[in-house]
C-alpha cells in the first residue's frame, strides 16, 4: 500500500474544495495534478490527485481522486 501522507487528517469538506479547483477531469493536460489549499486547523495543505475513468457499455466518465497530502510550506 503506497504512502498517502496525512490524507486521513484532512476533513472531507477540504478535499472536495481542492479537487473542484482543478481542471475538469476530462480536458485536464495532465493525469496527476496537485493543488494547495488552506485546510482549517491543518494550515496550508496540499493535494495530489489523479484522473480516473469510469466506463460502462459505451460511456466513460474521468473524475478526480485525492491518493496523497502533505503540509505545504507558506510561499
Amino acid at each position: 500500500m503506497s504512502d498517502n501522507g496525512i490524507l486521513r487528517q484532512v476533513p472531507g469538506d477540504y478535499i472536495a474544495q481542492a479537487l473542484e479547483v482543478l481542471p475538469p477531469p476530462a480536458s485536464a493536460p495532465e493525469e496527476k495534478m496537485e493543488v494547495v489549499i488552506e485546510a482549517g486547523h491543518l494550515g496550508p495543505v496540499k493535494i495530489f490527485a489523479e484522473r480516473h475513468q469510469a466506463r460502462h457499455h459505451k460511456h466513460s466518465h474521468y473524475f478526480w481522486v485525492a491518493y496523497r497530502a502533505e503540509f505545504a510550506t507558506p510561499t
